[in-house]
């Protein structure tokens, strides 16, 4: 087996709700066996639709400051920072600012990205 490059010029933008768009980059179908990473973009004062997920959600904040809110509580990302989220925690992504951001996902094992295939290519 050698490496597998995705050029990121060529990877599918999806809709994923008004404001907010994202990207696959590794999964099941380009070689990923054991987990699935993509990129979420969310616009100005945009939020993704509230979601529960049956695997753990890594976030990392690559662009601007992010804000993951559950139930119970809000968490503010700086770039650079990262949540864990567990499985069954209802939560939503949430962009306050006046510019546009952008998150790296990781779920362990695969199976959310599955239903992000199904979203609408915008790119």
């Amino acid at each position: 087996m050698k490496p597998t490059v995705v050029e990121n010029d060529k990877i599918e933008l999806r809709k994923l709700g008004e404001g907010c768009s994202c990207k696959i980059i590794f999964d099941s179908l380009n070689g990923a066996n054991n987990f699935s990473i993509g990129t979420v973009i969310i616009e100005p004062n945009q939020k993704t639709g509230e979601h529960t997920r049956d695997v753990e959600e890594l976030i990392f904040a690559l662009k601007g400051q992010t804000y993951v809110i559950t139930e119970n509580e809000e968490y503010k990302l700086e770039q650079g920072d990262s949540i864990l989220i567990p499985a069954g925690v209802k939560h939503y992504h949430a962009n306050k600012s006046n510019e546009t951001i952008e998150q790296i996902y990781l779920f362990a094992p695969q199976g959310p990205e599955k239903s992000l295939r199904d979203l609408e290519i915008i790119k």
